[in-house]
């Protein structure tokens, strides 16, 4: 075990929790609201009313979905589930992408952390109607937390994160993921383990694989902070294989309540986000708890 110190000091001041008011976004609004909560920021509650053809040939009429979302959006908002927190609902319209005016609203609110939930679609669905929630993590410039469809429900709208799993590929930025990792496991008082996946090919020697991992072990205990205080009680793991297999089995074998991955770096956002073979889809999507991508 290593004693670490969150050296960075961070804050969280604005959630932004996008819903379709689907059972996917309502599983992920209790965590939106926990994180507005427990760090006293204001929760804005979006739904977008776009005329993008998606799942219908002919775009519905705006006017209609406007008035629909404005009736769920009153119901959200008269249910109680705000009590304790400053928050703001609006409806947002964009003749286009749902992506475009999310992140045209990330930046017009500052918006410190983005909640989404996903759907978790694969196959062809996946090929064709690909992934808001995917398009949003590619691109934002600001933490995404996804909430995928593996993910039990969360029962309270408190947040209690007792382990955390950082997962790191030990490319440049990795030290800006670890420095949120810490700062979120000292305010929670949570168990920090830091992973490391190495793709060492399945037919090499077994002293070659364990000599780079040996070799990626040092390279991930050079990116902790020395020992400060006040302190996080932490773990470094080297694992092999592929990391989209491999981090989520981490995860669950730790029983982690959340993975902090970092950027997903893709000069094709959107495309990225049709591609049911991804590395970043096959993390979120089966993920047992929610993830944290946060950008560099």
């Amino acid at each position: 075990m290593m004693v670490l110190g969150a050296r960075t000091h961070l804050s969280l001041r604005t959630v932004l929790f996008a819903t379709d008011f689907s059972s996917c976004s309502e599983a992920a609004m209790p965590y939106g609201i926990a994180m507005s909560r427990r760090y006293d920021a204001t929760l804005y509650t979006v739904s977008v009313v776009s005329s993008e053809i998606t799942y219908d040939i002919q775009p519905p009429d705006p006017f209609y979905l406007r008035h629909c979302a404005e009736n769920k959006m009153e119901k959200i908002a008269t249910s109680g589930v705000f009590q304790g927190i400053k928050h703001l609902e609006l409806i947002e319209e964009e003749f286009g992408s749902v992506s475009k005016v999310l992140l045209n609203l990330i930046d017009r609110r500052h918006i410190d952390l983005i909640v989404l939930g996903m759907h978790g679609r694969d196959g062809i669905k996946k090929l064709v109607l690909g992934s808001v929630a995917e398009e949003i993590v590619n691109c934002a410039p600001c933490p995404v937390l996804t909430v995928g469809p593996h993910v039990p429900p969360k029962l309270t709208s408190e947040l209690n994160l007792r382990r955390i799993l950082c997962a790191t590929d030990l490319h440049p930025g990795s030290e800006k993921v670890l420095a949120y990792a810490l700062w979120l496991a000292e305010g929670e008082t949570a168990q920090l383990t830091v992973l490391h996946v190495l793709k060492a090919p399945t037919d090499s020697p077994s002293e070659d694989r364990e000599a780079q991992r040996d070799i990626a072990m040092k390279q991930l205990v050079q990116l902790l902070p020395p020992e400060t205080s006040p302190s996080v009680e932490a773990k470094a793991i080297v694992e092999i294989g592929t990391p989209d297999e491999r981090i989520p089995k981490v995860a669950e074998d730790l029983g982690a309540d959340l993975i902090l991955i970092g950027p997903h770096h893709t000069f094709h956002p959107r495309i990225s986000a049709h591609l049911p073979w991804a590395m970043l889809h096959q993390v979120l999507s089966h993920a047992r708890c929610p993830v944290l991508r946060v950008w560099d």
